[in-house]
């Protein structure tokens, strides 16, 4: 195969895809969406046992529902949308459905499925997640503040973290299934090839983009968040950084075709992973039996 594609004009940082990260695309973050939504206090209008949903008899409440349908609202209200006013109607029925499908029903069902297949976590694996999550929140202790402040324990996180680690657990064994039962469908950087007026093409790109970046660097009042423009400056030099050191294509020519090759191999196999794995999640949804009360 051959192909190359345009780099956007729109900045956008380098990226390189792992496996894993691939596999838990199409989810939300599960244990940061509870754990934000806990933050975010009671809403005081719902009973915690009135159930929204039901998943092979699994239930959903709306408690649950409705805080992390604040989160995503959140969001919208950012963007100066009314999601309350009567234009907005429309919209919100779409993401309510959406929130109960993606961050409830959804990973009930592969949750489910896990344990039906026997998948399991270990306390090591847990353990490395909420360091993970801990790292984020500036550290261990901040986070501990933070679940003090909305009574949650450190069993609860737990919990969640080895939730979502059984449904990230179970999505890779169902993709190294996959893969198994169909080998024509893995992807190998070496099938990829590149012309040389492509690289060329890519080469410059490159080095435009680079400039241009380095000059809104410069600039007194750029028209993106420096710390953005910064960002994508350190990918750039992390990825590209010796090659965008030479002034010449010849001598870069052998490991930018390297590069270019790993990253349109993992940009093909993560749209691959994304196809299969929500082709199987919604045979997950049709042989199961669902129930929605909103």
């Amino acid at each position: 195969m051959s192909y190359l594609g345009k780099k956007s004009k729109n900045l956008s940082a380098p990226r390189k895809f792992g496996y894993a990260a691939a596999a838990v695309i199409i989810l939300f973050g599960f244990v940061m969406i509870t754990f934000l939504a806990a933050c975010d206090g009671e809403t005081g209008t719902v009973q915690a046992d009135e159930v929204v949903a039901t998943v092979n008899s699994e239930e959903i409440y709306r408690d649950d529902f409705e805080q992390a349908l604040e989160q995503e609202k959140m969001q919208y209200e950012m963007q100066g949308m009314d999601l309350d006013s009567e234009e907005m109607a429309d919209t919100l029925r779409e993401l309510e459905q959406h929130v109960l499908d993606n961050y409830f029903i959804i990973p009930t069902l592969i949750k489910q499925k896990a344990e039906e297949e026997g998948i399991t976590v270990s306390d090591e694996e847990v353990e490395a997640r909420y360091q993970e999550y801990a790292e984020s929140f500036g550290g261990e202790e901040a986070l501990l503040e933070q679940m003090e402040a909305v009574n949650m324990s450190r069993e609860d996180i737990d919990e969640d973290i080895a939730t979502e680690l059984s449904i990230q657990n179970y999505l890779d064994y169902y993709m190294d299934s996959y893969l198994e039962e169909n080998p024509e469908e893995k992807v190998f950087k070496d099938d990829i090839e590149l012309t040389t007026a492509e690289l060329e093409e890519y080469y410059q790109q490159l080095r435009s983009e680079f400039t241009e970046i380095r000059e809104m660097i410069d600039e007194d009042d750029p028209e993106m968040p420096l710390e953005q423009i910064e960002f994508y400056y350190e990918q750039l030099i992390e990825q590209y950084g010796d090659i965008l050191e030479e002034d010449d294509f010849e001598a870069v020519k052998p490991r930018l075709e390297e590069e270019i090759k790993e990253e349109m191999a993992a940009q093909m196999k993560e749209e691959k992973v994304q196809r299969v794995l929500s082709e199987h999640i919604a045979e997950l949804q049709e042989n199961s039996d669902i129930e929605k009360n909103i």
